[in-house]
C-alpha cells in the first residue's frame, strides 16, 4: 500500500516538441526513471499539433508532481529534477522544450 504522505508536492507542468512518431507513454516512462522516487506523478495532459511546433512534430504537455515523504521539497529541489527530466528527453527522444 501507498503510506499517506503529510507533506505537500510541488507540482509543475511541462511542455515539450518530439517527432511525431514518440510515444507519450515512452516520456512519461522517461520521465519517471529520471526524476526518481521523489517522483510521485506524471502524466500527459495534452498533445498538440500545429504550426507551432513544425510538420511531424507534436507537442506533449505533462504533469510533475514531486513529492517526499520525509519533508517539504524547496522550488530549487523541484526544478533540478525537472531539469533532469527534460535533459533525459532531450537525449532519448530529441525532445525540446517549450516555453
Amino acid at each position: 500500500y501507498d503510506d499517506v504522505l503529510t507533506y505537500p508536492a510541488v507540482r509543475q507542468d511541462i511542455a515539450v516538441a518530439v517527432d511525431e512518431d514518440v510515444e507519450a507513454g515512452a516520456l512519461v516512462a522517461a520521465a519517471r526513471e529520471a526524476g526518481g522516487p521523489l517522483l510521485r506523478e506524471a502524466r500527459v495532459f495534452d498533445v498538440y499539433r500545429g504550426e507551432q511546433v513544425g510538420e511531424g512534430r507534436k507537442s506533449v504537455a505533462v504533469h510533475l508532481a514531486f513529492q517526499s515523504p520525509e519533508r517539504t521539497l524547496t522550488d530549487e529541489e523541484a526544478a533540478g529534477l525537472r531539469e533532469a527530466i527534460v535533459a533525459r528527453l532531450a537525449a532519448d527522444f530529441g525532445a525540446e522544450l517549450r516555453a
